[in-house]
Formats: structure tokens, sequence, C-alpha cells
């Protein structure tokens, strides 16, 4: 499947939910399922929606959106278990090692950058916000449900981004779970989403 799978899309490719039902079968799963949760981010409030009926309404394809989807399969291994938690991981903000108030001043003047704007970012073909590299991503994971992590080729290094709450030891301390998407998915998403950002670019051009 490559992103021509995508074309007969046309117009509604604004649509989260059109994406999500193009590259549900991908996923190995259902364009209904990932539908669900769709909503279930809606009413956790992660995911905003346009207002009105028909294309163009409903929530928008935004690599971000798609990252919040993501994170949620991630996350949560069933839609009963997508709740404050995965909310928590979306908005899960960068690590950093400079003191609190220097902190806070650089992450509010990169635009307050979390793990959900960063890999969307990533699904995008762009750098990240916090710590821009030159490379590939060789992974996105999240350990439960403590902790995300954009993981940086050559050298192999993570960015670590925990919710304000978390106990940034607690990973240590327990016996955790981590979901991983890898390299090559992970490529193949963002040539999905690439092109899928391309092709509503070009027919709002039109």
């Amino acid at each position: 499947m490559d992103i021509h799978h995508f074309l007969w899309f046309g117009s509604v490719m604004a649509s989260l939910k059109s994406f999500l039902f193009g590259c549900a079968p991908f996923l190995g799963t259902t364009g209904a399922a990932l539908y669900e949760r769709q909503r279930a981010l809606v009413n956790l409030g992660v995911l905003e929606t346009t207002a009105g009926r028909g294309p163009g309404s409903g929530v928008p394809f935004t690599a971000e959106n798609f990252a919040a989807i993501l994170i949620s399969l991630l996350a949560a291994e069933s839609l009963s278990k997508v709740d404050e938690y995965v909310v928590d991981l979306c908005n899960a903000q960068p690590e950093g090692t400079l003191p609190l108030n220097e902190y806070r001043r650089l992450w509010e003047s990169l635009g307050k950058p979390t793990f959900m704007s960063d890999f969307g970012r990533v699904l995008a073909g762009q750098q990240t916000v916090w710590k821009p590299f030159k490379g590939l991503v060789e992974a996105v994971r999240v350990t439960r449900p403590w902790r995300g992590q954009i993981v940086l080729g050559a050298p192999r290094r993570p960015l670590c981004y925990f919710p304000d709450d978390s106990d940034k030891f607690m990973v240590a301390k327990s016996i955790s779970v981590t979901t991983e998407i890898e390299e090559e998915m992970l490529s193949k998403l963002i040539v999905f989403t690439k092109g899928a950002l391309s092709q509503a670019a070009a027919e709002d051009d039109e």
C-alpha cells in the first residue's frame, strides 16, 4: 500500500476520519475502531472538532491529530482504556535539564511543545521543536502510563516526555509495559502522512 491508496478520498481528505479509514488496514485494525478512538479523544478534549455538517466539518486531518490517535494505540490496548492517562501522555512535556524557571521560559518560547505536537512534526517529516535534530527517527514509544519517547538514530538516543504529575523514576521502580512503532512502520506512516498533507494542500489551492 502507498499514498496512491488515498487518492480516491478527494475533497474529504481534510477529514481525520477519512484518513483513518484509509490507513486502518495497514495498521491492522478497522476504520470504525480508529474512529471510535477519535470520538473518545474528542470527548476527552484532546481533539477539537470543526462545527457544521458534511465535508470540512468534524476533526480536521493534521499530522498532530493523527499523532494523538497513534499515541492512543500505543498507550491503550482497547477503547475502554482510552482515558485520562492517554490525555496526559498526549500533553506530556519534554524532559529538560535546565533549572525550572529557565526550562519554563525555553518551553514557552518554543510554543509549549508536547509529545503529541513533536510526534506530529515527525509524521509530517519535520524536526521536533524540542532539541531539533538531523537524521532519522528510529522509533516512537510509550511506557505505560508514565512516559513517551521519540527515539533518534545515530547515535540512538531518546527524547523523553513526561506528564506534569508523573514520577519520572517510577519506570525504574516497577514492572512496566512499553509499546513501540518501529522504524519500518514509522517510515511508512511518515510517507502516508506527508502524502496526504500534500494532497490536502493541493486541493486547498484549487
